[in-house]
């Protein structure tokens, strides 16, 4: 037996301790369950694998999406369920804020029985290979379950939705049939970041269990959105670079005709890449192979490495809709939760394919408007700052907290022209209802690999501006909330951090 087999066979047997241990107070009790989730696409996700559970095991439910999950929102949850018999299921984080959970839900005073079903790093652990670790889950069995403890990468290999899916599996084994929602959080979360945007670890093998019950095929294709007009698509790629012609659609749709492709269907509109036939498709793809290869004098390739992907579709989806392809369902919801209408995502992600499903396409495209509108404010009006090593934007009136971590990624992932990809990047934004500023954090895969850990930064940027505000992540996205007098000291502790960082490796 190999290592993986053996670790994921100890996760199966402590999901199964949790799931009897979980069933066993909800008949002594007739609890009720309520299920605390990210905004995310994750999360969104995860809240909905586990609502559609429950609802076939006819136990009552219900579903409270977060922006975050802090000492303030743990003492409200805490109050709240006093005297109640609700189960409470923390679905992607807990396990960050676990010490609070246990001291506000475990008081003498107030025992509320609760499950933290969660992929991030624990509270109080830096990395992957801490060995506090094997301490935490010890002591936190059988209400924390968390891929670290079967040293699985809760970065990469599995998402929160991913945790869930396996909890509702022991659950119920027909629940295998939500194997692709739980791929969509892990695509949501960027997950697919082996050759060819493939899947590693659990997420590999819940892969196998979507394609072995006909419910998802991979299929190799051109990297670019199979939904938006071929020539939009592959000008605004922000991985398939060709210079002079992309961020540019009328000399792209020019060079795409050239090829002998008809770029208008029969009504008119500019076809998509789920229009072309194979033949078309192979025409584009050696037209572009040629072009980069002449313009940047990159070996084919190295080129084709980027060009040609895994392409994840939906089989009971329609064809050519927002939910046919991974990447399109994950950032259907996304945009749901971080507009205040992560109800949508989470009926969606249930099976709702009509009144949430038309809703939510005319918000995915009122989002879309106002991220563009956000990245042309910050470009336009130079907003982008530097210290030595890391740079930094404040939101002001035009960046809301629940965007601010997607503008963050769009610069440090994309092609914006005057980010440092060499720098991670700070969003900050000021929270409506508080004197605190959301913080999001975000660092390239290239200086990641050299030794920069945001969640870490984080923590120890918080410890020495003297702040307690919990923090953490992964290392290429983390993030935090700060008070607005505190908010130089704590960058300043950033640049410190980071840089020490990378001096150590």
């Amino acid at each position: 037996m190999n290592k993986i087999t053996k670790n994921l066979e100890l996760l199966n047997s402590d999901l199964r301790k949790t799931k009897n241990w979980f069933i066993d107070h909800l008949e002594k009790l007739e609890s009720t369950v309520h299920i605390y989730t990210h905004l995310d696409a994750d999360g969104l996700s995860a809240g909905a694998i586990l609502g559609k559970a429950l609802y076939r095991e006819k136990i009552p439910f219900q579903i409270t999406v977060l922006r975050q999950l802090e000492r303030e929102e743990i003492t409200k949850i805490a109050e709240n369920s006093k005297d109640s018999k609700n189960f409470l299921i923390f679905a992607d984080f807990g396990s960050g804020q676990f010490l609070e959970l246990t001291e506000k839900l475990n008081s003498s005073d107030n025992k509320v029985p609760f499950i933290i079903l969660d992929h991030h790093l624990p509270q109080n652990i830096s990395n992957k290979n801490d060995g506090k670790i094997k301490d935490i889950y010890s002591n936190s069995r059988p209400w924390h379950i968390n891929p670290y403890f079967y040293d699985f990468d809760g970065s990469d290999e599995i998402s929160g939705a991913g945790i869930c899916y396996y909890f509702v599996k022991i659950l119920n084994e027909r629940n295998i049939d939500l194997s692709p929602i739980a791929l969509v959080g892990a695509t949501g979360d960027i997950q697919n970041q082996g050759p060819n945007k493939s899947f590693t670890g659990l997420n590999s093998m819940i892969l196998q269990h979507a394609t072995k019950t006909d419910l998802v095929e991979v299929i190799n294709d051109l990297n670019f959105s199979p939904t938006k007009p071929l020539n939009e698509a592959i000008s605004y790629s922000t991985e398939i670079i060709l210079p002079g012609l992309s961020d540019n659609t009328s000399k792209m749709l020019k060079f795409l005709k050239s090829l002998g492709i008809l770029m208008e269907n029969s009504q008119g509109d500019i076809r998509t890449l789920n229009d072309l036939n194979q033949e078309e498709k192979q025409k584009v793809s050696s037209a572009i192979i040629e072009y980069i290869s002449l313009k940047l004098n990159i070996e084919p390739s190295e080129i084709i490495k980027k060009l040609i992907v895994n392409r994840y579709i939906l089989k009971n989806e329609i064809v050519g809709s927002e939910l046919h392809d991974l990447k399109d369902f994950a950032s259907i919801l996304n945009s749901c939760g971080r507009s205040d209408n992560a109800s949508l995502g989470i009926a969606i992600a249930m099976g709702d394919r009509r009144i949430a499903y038309n809703k939510a396409k005319n918000n995915l495209l009122n989002y879309k408007k106002s991220l563009v509108q956000a990245l042309s404010w910050l470009k336009d009006e130079n907003k982008i700052q530097y210290k030595n090593k890391i740079q930094y934007f404040f939101g002001e009136n035009v960046i809301s907290e629940n965007i601010v971590g997607t503008i963050a990624s769009m610069l440090i992932f994309g092609k914006e022209g005057n980010i440092d990809k060499n720098k991670p990047i700070f969003g900050c934004a000021k929270r409506k209802d508080e004197e605190v500023f959301k913080i999001s954090g975000r660092a390239h895969e290239s200086i990641v690999k050299k030794g920069v850990n945001l969640s870490e930064a984080i923590r120890e940027a918080l410890e020495l501006s003297n702040l307690e505000a919990l923090g953490g992540g992964h290392p290429p996205a983390a993030g935090t909330k700060v008070p607005i007098h505190k908010i130089e000291d704590f960058l300043e502790n950033c640049d410190i951090v980071i840089e020490k960082q990378l001096g150590e490796n």
